[in-house]
Formats: C-alpha cells, structure tokens, sequence
C-alpha cells in the first residue's frame, strides 16, 4: 500500500534488489501493518565508482498500535473468511517466498568470496606467467654466469640442468640479482653432490683389490695404499702391520718386476696368481698371520668385458670379502667414465680413487659422473711420490679447486669440515 507521508510517524527505509524484495522484507517483519511512503532507484557500493549495483530503496511507516489492533482483526476475518486450502497454499507461498530470498542472500555472500579468490589467484598467476615468460625468453644473467662456470670446470649438460632447475626454483628474480649469493649457494650444491666413503675397517686380514682400465695407475696406487698404513702406524706409535703384494698381472711386461722393487723395499712377500685356485691357495695360506693383503690387477680396456670378466672370476674366492676399489684417471672426459664405471660394475667396487689429479684442472667430469652414479670417492692420488701423494677424499679439496669460483673457504669448512 502507497500514501503520502504520514507526519506524526517516524518515515523508515529499507533497500533491495527489487521492490518485490523490499515487500517481502516488510511483509516478514510487520505482515501488512505497514505503509509505503516512496520508493527510488540508487546506486550502491563499488570502489571510485568501479562495480556499482543498482538498488531500490523503499520509504515507509509502521501503523499506530490502534492501526494494527485494527488491522489484526481484519487480517484475521479476512482469512478466517478464506477456505482453508487457501490459507495453507498462501503461507506455503510466503514461505517458498523467504527461503528463495534467504538462498539469494547466501548466493550474493558466496559469490563475493569466491570473486575475491578469484582475483587473488589472477594476481599470483598473472605474476606466475611474468616469470615463466621471463625464463622462456631469456635466462636471468646469474643464471648464464653459473652455467658458464659450470662448463668451465667440465661439468655434464645434466648436472648443469640439474643446478639450473635448482637455480629457477629456489631464487626468485630479485634474488638472482645478487651474483654472490647465488655463487655461495652453487658451490654449496656441488659440495653436497659429492659422496665421500668412510674408511673401512675390517677384521685381518683386509683384502684391498684395485681394479681399473689401463694406466690409470693402479700399481703405483696399490703401493701408495701399502706405505700409507704403515705411515700411519708409525706416526701413531702402534706395531708396524704385516702385508704382502699379489699380483694377478701376468700380462703387462715389467708388472711384476715393479712390483717386486717395492716388496723388496718394505721387506714383504710378493706372490702370483694366474687363477681363482691360485689366489685362493694363497689367500688360505696367509691369512692367518697377515693384517693386509694388496692384491694387483690387470688393466684392460673397459670396453673388453670379456677379459675383464675372467679377472673377476679370478678374485671369486669364497669368504675372502675384498674392499674393491675402481681406479679412475682425473683427465678421463666423462662419457668414458661413465662407460668405466658401468663396465666395472660387475666387481661391487666399494668407491672410487681418483688417480694423477696432478695432470687435470678441472675435476666437474669427476663429481658429474659419480653423483649421476651414485658413487662414492675414497682417495685422491696426485704426484709420483709413493709416499705422500695420496690422502683421504674430502669435499673441501674438491671445492677448492673449482676454476672461476670465489669460494669462501671458511664458510665451506664450516659447512663440509669434519
């Protein structure tokens, strides 16, 4: 109901998205004891004038308590006069009416969240896609720069995939413009790709085996093992331990005789085996009464699996338990040692001695290979001289040594120091 505005009640107003919907507001709260003074249409809500929603604003009274004792009694004759199938159908109707304005309520509220997530998540996308356009059309210059280095030292196009992803992953593009805090990060990487073993201890005697393709060094190396630990023993005061050499070298010229120089220079026994029954004789003879057993091997091409199967049918000698180290020369590029290692897989080598790291600068072909392998370093041979140049790997030496990095000494011996 319309009238012109009553002055001696107070005038209200209510909104809605429809006049529909302010009468059923009213109609909820004061049933029909209201009167409509005026309506209009506005404008509401929005940001600057950005996402405004038009309204309808309703101005009306509520009758004087006469009026709605008045109204009551005719409300309730009216509908008392009505059928009473009518009475239910129209309170079935207000009441289909309030849920449908309730569940539009709830959909408004819902709509509003999800708008808002909506436009957060266009926000983090929008800033996902500047960078991925960043990284597709050109690498960040840190990034370069690391992969440069990483070349530099010889490192493989996979290990150098592998610490670019980290790169992209971990650093954001404000964070890559710091070069020194990626580099420190970097040569933290590479440290942790490098697996060191830890020195074996074992019941005597211990049976040390070096395999290995040709020239690698495997005699010398043996040797530099052999005067290592009585070094070691007569450093620390204890009882110079007893070894001896065998050799299963029968085809090199001059492998047993350089051998035997040295077996005569530590005064200790030097034997032969051409086969498994021979190493096995030997190996039953002395064990009781030896603390170290060095056994040489052959060197052959690592492409020649089949000599190097029989070589390793030689040293299957039941209950002998050999620590079997694989001898890799420095200089080796790294597909070949890659094709090395596998090929020597056969023996269950324990680790990997790097040997003649004095001829090579670059060590990224090294701890490539062995990461992607998943091998671990023992020992690091570098010079000619029997008795000192061979020491226990350690990663520092290997960080040390990397070209073109500034690496902070003192925060990789915090890091990788024992």
């Amino acid at each position: 109901m319309y009238s012109a505005e009553r002055r001696d009640m107070p005038v209200l107003k209510i909104t809605g998205r429809t006049l529909d919907e302010c009468k059923a507001k009213l109609f909820e709260k004061f049933n029909n004891e209201y009167t409509i003074c005026g309506k209009r249409t506005m404008l509401k809500g929005g940001f600057f004038g950005i996402g405004q929603k038009e309204v309808v604003e309703v101005s009306y009274t509520v009758d004087r308590e006469e009026d709605v004792q008045k109204n009551a009694a005719a409300y309730t004759t009216k509908l008392s006069s009505r059928d009473g199938t009518d009475a239910l159908d129209a309170a079935a109707a207000f009441n289909k009416t309030k849920d449908d304005l309730l569940r539009a309520a709830q959909v408004t509220a819902i709509n509003a969240a999800m708008n808002t997530r909506l436009s957060q998540m266009e926000d983090t996308i929008s800033k996902q896609l500047k960078n991925m356009s960043f990284a597709a059309s050109e690498k960040h210059p840190s990034i370069k720069k690391i992969e440069s280095l990483l070349e530099e030292n010889e490192f493989t196009f996979s290990y150098i995939s592998e610490i670019t992803e980290k790169l992209q992953s971990s650093f954001t593009l404000d964070a890559l413009d710091d070069f020194k805090a990626v580099e420190r990060k970097v040569v933290d990487w590479i440290g942790k790709t490098i697996s060191i073993a830890p020195e074996k201890i074992q019941r005597p005697p211990h049976v040390v085996v070096i395999v290995g393709p040709t020239g690698v060094g495997k005699t010398t190396t043996l040797v530099k093992l052999a005067t290592k630990m009585v070094s070691e023993a007569k450093r620390e005061g204890r009882r110079i331990p007893s070894f001896a050499f065998i050799t299963t070298d029968t085809m090199r010229v001059g492998a047993y005789e350089q051998l035997a120089s040295y077996s005569t220079i530590f005064e200790t026994e030097l034997e032969k085996a051409e086969t498994v029954e021979d190493l096995k004789k030997l190996y039953d003879e002395k064990r009781e009464n030896l603390d170290a057993i060095f056994i040489d091997t052959s060197g052959y091409s690592p492409n020649d699996t089949e000599n190097i199967g029989k070589m390793k049918a030689v040293l299957d000698v039941r209950g002998m338990k050999p620590d079997i180290h694989l001898a890799v020369a420095a200089s080796t590029k790294a597909s070949d040692l890659a094709n090395i290692m596998q090929n020597y897989e056969q023996f269950g080598y324990n680790s990997v001695i790097v040997t003649k790291c004095d001829e090579s600068k670059q060590y990224g072909n090294i701890i490539s290979v062995l990461h992607e392998k998943n091998k671990k370093i023992s020992y690091i041979a570098d010079g000619q001289k029997v008795v000192r140049d061979i020491h226990r790997a350690d990663v520092i030496q290997f960080l040390i040594r990397l070209s073109g990095f500034d690496v902070d000494r003192v925060h990789i011996e915090d890091e990788f120091g024992e």
